[in-house]
């Protein structure tokens, strides 16, 4: 048996042997580009019929004519001819395989050697074909997959059939290093790898992964302290077959934390961890929609705190919040309660149903359990007190407002009691509250149209001499339906409105403009209130006073109480410095009812000290405040102070006072309030009796 060199055909003994057939013939009919290369001149000197048609569809990229292309030099195949004549010069090198770019197009070319009889290789097979296509293609998927390697999210595909991963993108394996110390499977063992490992139910998920109409499905899991954003979507085929999951995933550990954190803003106070006002009122809601009689709302308010805050400074307060928040959790640790704090010192407690004497003495617990002193600091013991306001539902309200306007009102009413206590709302707080809703536009407007209000002159007495060295101005108002108020009610509203500012500078005015008019020289003394202290406006309002009336500055004296230097000292002490630059006088008024006495002495260079009057009414019956007189009044002496003993209402008063050491006095002994005589017409006109006793 013989076989045929051209055909490759076995032809047997006796068979009709076929004639002889070219390699020409052969290649002319290849459905493939052929060409043969003469490798002494590096000329074409054969090419097929399809590489002519070949040639031709790509005649203006390649830039020759592919009906001359015999005789052509194979340099035009190459943007390298000297590197690919060199190749071809060495038959060792053959076969080779190029793909080689002319402008759009991409030709893939196979070089093969022709060896003649005597073994020689003068010749050279090229069997080329149009990549255009193909490389295209190749192209666009190298780069969506170099898109996907790069992709900032984990992305695998995996096997339908064997849910195995079938491919990883770099992110995939860059991130499962971060936590394969919590996956029986290592980052390098990927590819292959069962994606049961990242589920606690495997089952589930395979059932989820085998139906595409499941896809795509979104899913967070955990993995160890990690967690991991999941979505699963349908990979399909260009005929829309079902081809397998895809799984993107991420890692989102510290953007759950940080979405926590968010909720735990959002709903729940910083600084201590109770629930927040939103949340509180949210709650509110919820318990009052469901409709439940006998609901327990406390609002709770700390006395003295903001002396604490003031004194000891804010980290030393917010770490008192801490405190009283823990004290709360404790004993409000029962079913169906929760404690909020509010803002500020304010917290509140709702109390699921219970009867109203057991509600009255949980708030009594709450303020025993908050009044008990507080280790805040190494060796710091603190205490505040703790008023409570309580309103249920639904006798006080079925609303959130309602209830809450309601607790706060009877809060207020605790606050005016004495503090320290609780009172349950009841009507009557609701009538007080509208009174002096009214009662502060009254107010209002009488400063606005300065009627009913008037100044009283108490004098202030030298001890040895008997003359009148001063007289304090005291603020009265005639309110034309109640009669003449009291400072004590009216002052607060002024104070808590904002009514004071424009109160107190008319006060100032009026008292400048009568005291330059009295013909004995004396000064005039008034009070600033706690709320004009320390706003940087006193300074400029004293100015304006002393500049309309002509005033003598060494003849007004400015009188602030202890508590008044208890919010912002520090400005407080600020504004006492401009006036006294003035040459105003500073008194420091009601000395030893406040907190640090001894230390705004040295932190301030008064001109007087006046003793509060319960220490002067007592010292005739208790040693004890006559010893307090007479320290202050040494103390007075030794600073060079001017010590003023007020309360003065009878001779034994009188004599004790001076018998201590006191510099000047004042009192109904020596001299009651008197209104300027302008205006005796207008309040004899008056039909209401004025106070007796002084009451600012």
């Amino acid at each position: 048996m013989t076989k045929c060199p051209f055909s490759g055909v076995t032809l047997s003994p006796g068979a009709a042997r076929p004639g002889p057939v070219s390699f020409a013939q052969i290649c002319d009919v290849m459905p493939i580009g052929a060409m043969t290369c003469d490798l002494t001149t590096f000329t074409i000197d054969y090419a097929n019929p399809y590489s002519i048609e070949l040639l031709h569809s790509i005649r203006e990229t390649i830039g020759i004519d592919p009906d001359q292309i015999i005789g052509t030099s194979i340099d035009v195949f190459h943007k390298n001819p000297s590197y690919q004549r060199e190749l071809l010069s060495e038959p060792g090198n053959l076969p080779h395989k190029a793909r080689i770019r002319f402008g759009d197009e991409w030709l893939d070319l196979r070089i093969h050697p022709l060896p003649e009889p005597d073994g020689q290789v003068r010749r050279a097979l090229l069997v080329w074909s149009i990549a255009t296509a193909e490389v295209l293609k190749e192209q666009e998927e190298y780069r969506l997959l170099r898109m996907i390697d790069d992709m900032p999210v984990a992305v695998m595909t995996v096997d339908p059939a064997t849910y195995c991963i079938t491919y990883a993108n770099e992110t995939s394996k860059r991130t499962l290093g971060q936590i394969d110390e919590h996956l029986p499977l290592k980052a390098a063992d990927l590819l292959g790898a069962s994606i049961d490992v990242f589920h606690k139910n495997p089952a589930h998920q395979r059932r989820l992964l085998a139906d595409p109409a499941n896809l795509p499905h979104n899913a967070r899991i955990k993995v160890g302290p990690e967690v991991l954003d999941l979505q699963a979507s349908a990979v399909r085929g260009t005929d829309g077959a079902y081809l397998g999951p895809m799984l993107t995933w991420s890692l989102v550990t510290q953007q759950v934390a940080a979405e926590a954190r968010i909720q735990q803003l959002a709903h729940y106070d910083t600084l201590t961890g109770l629930a927040n006002r939103t949340t509180f009122r949210e709650h509110l809601g919820a318990a009052l929609a469901r409709g439940r009689a006998g609901l327990g709302l406390l609002f709770i308010d700390l006395d003295g705190f903001k002396i604490v805050n003031d004194s000891h400074g804010h980290l030393v307060g917010d770490a008192l919040l801490r405190h009283v928040a823990d004290r709360l959790r404790v004993a409000c640790a029962r079913p169906g309660m929760m404690v909020s704090r509010l803002g500020g010192d304010e917290f509140a407690v709702l109390t699921p149903e219970i009867a109203p004497a057991d509600l009255a003495a949980f708030a009594q617990g709450l303020i025993d359990t908050l009044v008990a002193p507080y280790q805040v600091e190494t060796e710091r013991c603190l205490e505040v007190g703790a008023s409570i306001g309580i309103a249920v539902a639904p006798e006080h309200g079925d609303a959130p407002e309602a209830l809450l306007s309601r607790a706060d009102m009877a809060l207020y009413s605790a606050k005016a009691a004495g503090k320290r206590t609780f009172r349950l709302f009841c009507t009557e707080m609701e009538v007080r509250l509208h009174e002096r809703v009214r009662l502060e536009a009254k107010l209002r407007a009488a400063l606005a149209d300065m009627d009913g209000l008037f100044l009283y002159y108490q004098p202030i007495t030298d001890v040895r001499t008997r003359a009148v060295t001063a007289r304090e101005a005291l603020i009265r108002w005639h309110h034309p339906g109640r009669g003449w108020i009291s400072p004590a009610e009216f002052i607060p509203i002024a104070e808590e409105s904002g009514l004071i500012r424009d109160l107190g500078a008319w006060v100032l005015r009026r008292a400048c403009e009568d005291a330059a008019s009295w013909e004995d020289g004396a000064r005039v003394a008034v009070n600033v209130s706690p709320r004009q202290l320390g706003t940087g406006t006193l300074a400029s309002a004293v100015l304006d006073a002393l500049f309309a009336s002509g005033l003598s500055p060494d003849r007004l004296e400015i009188e602030v109480t202890e508590s008044a230097l208890l919010g912002d000292e520090k400005a407080g002490l600020a504004d006492l410095r401009r006036i006294r630059d003035m040459g105003v006088r500073v008194a420091l008024d009601d000395f030893g009812t406040g907190f640090s006495s001894l230390a705004h002495l040295r932190a301030f260079p008064f001109d007087k000290i006046k003793i509060d009057g319960s220490f002067v009414r007592d010292a005739v019956q208790r040693p004890d405040c006559a010893a307090i007189v007479g320290v202050v009044a040494d103390l007075g002496r030794r600073l060079g102070v001017t010590t003023v003993a007020e309360g003065v209402e009878t001779q034994a008063h009188l004599d004790l006072v001076i018998a201590e050491g006191c510099s000047e006095v004042q009192g109904y002994l020596l001299g009651r309030p008197a209104p300027r005589a302008a205006d005796l017409p207008r309040i004899a006109d008056l039909t209401a009796p004025f106070p007796t006793r002084k009451t600012a």
